[in-house]
């Protein structure tokens, strides 16, 4: 299970930048808790969280979905004793230091959050690297389960092959301060569920 330790420009309760750019600030705030409070009525017994960062989400999905069992992997070593004093006051949580993708997971989720920084820029192209992801991801959820991760901007969701796409909700939020230090304030409510059967994939809009 590698993992990485970095000296960052900047490291507080508020942002974590490196090589200039931004991780994650806590302008993502209230987008977490749109995220979370729209999907609270999920009540997953087991939750698989990639990328710790700030731990706004780790600390929204405790409040909001309540696990029993909530695992979060992060990368990079530093970020990771910040975890790691997280779940000290958190006993459903269970930290790992280390790439997700190389770490043997023997657990199966019923929803799986997936927010992490890539500090190791993959050889492939995007779409491979999506692929590769979502069918690792699929095999790590239940046959109900679900997978989130946030969209920012107003643009297409992509698809994930082996599973449907679900738009919960477009909205507006104050800004947020993103990687390259531009700001975003489009954001959506966004979820994946499985195909367990050969039918066609693709995205629907959720009444709500």
């Amino acid at each position: 299970m590698s993992s990485i330790e970095l000296t960052f420009d900047e490291k507080n309760q508020n942002v974590i930048i490196w090589n200039g750019l931004v991780v994650m600030s806590r302008t993502e705030e209230t987008y977490f808790q749109a995220i979370f409070q729209r999907l609270d009525y999920l009540k997953p017994y087991a939750v698989l969280e990639i990328g710790y960062g700030l731990g706004i989400s780790a600390a929204l999905i405790q409040k909001h979905l309540k696990p029993t069992r909530h695992d979060i992997f992060e990368i990079e070593r530093v970020i990771y004793q910040d975890l790691v004093r997280f779940a000290e006051i958190h006993p459903a949580v269970h930290p790992y230091c280390g790439d997700w993708k190389q770490s043997a997971i023997n657990m199966r989720y019923d929803f799986i959050f997936f927010d992490p920084f890539d500090y190791m820029p993959s050889r492939h192209d995007a779409e491979e690297d999506r692929a590769d992801n979502a069918e690792r991801m699929k095999s790590l959820l239940n046959p109900d389960g679900i997978l989130c991760h946030p969209h920012f901007g107003n643009g297409d969701v992509p698809n994930l092959p082996g599973f449907t796409t679900v738009i919960v909700e477009r909205l507006k939020v104050s800004p947020i301060r993103m990687a390259d230090e531009t700001s975003c304030e489009d954001v959506a409510i966004v979820y994946h569920q499985p195909i367990n059967d050969p039918p066609n994939s693709g995205s629907y809009i959720l009444a709500t």
